[in-house]
């Protein structure tokens, strides 16, 4: 994957969270947790791959 595309990822969900925190900030907690166990389960999934 390029860097430019791993950037562009990261400035997706950083902006998603930003505007849920902006709408409810109540939800930014669990949803930031969801996707550090989607992130986790990915690496290693990448991990196991390779």
């Amino acid at each position: 994957m390029s860097p430019v595309l791993a950037a562009l990822f990261v400035l997706a969900a950083v902006a998603g969270l930003a505007g849920l925190a902006v709408v409810d900030i109540r939800t930014v907690p669990p949803v930031t947790g969801t996707c550090a166990l989607i992130l986790t389960i990915a690496a290693l999934g990448a991990a196991v791959y390779r």
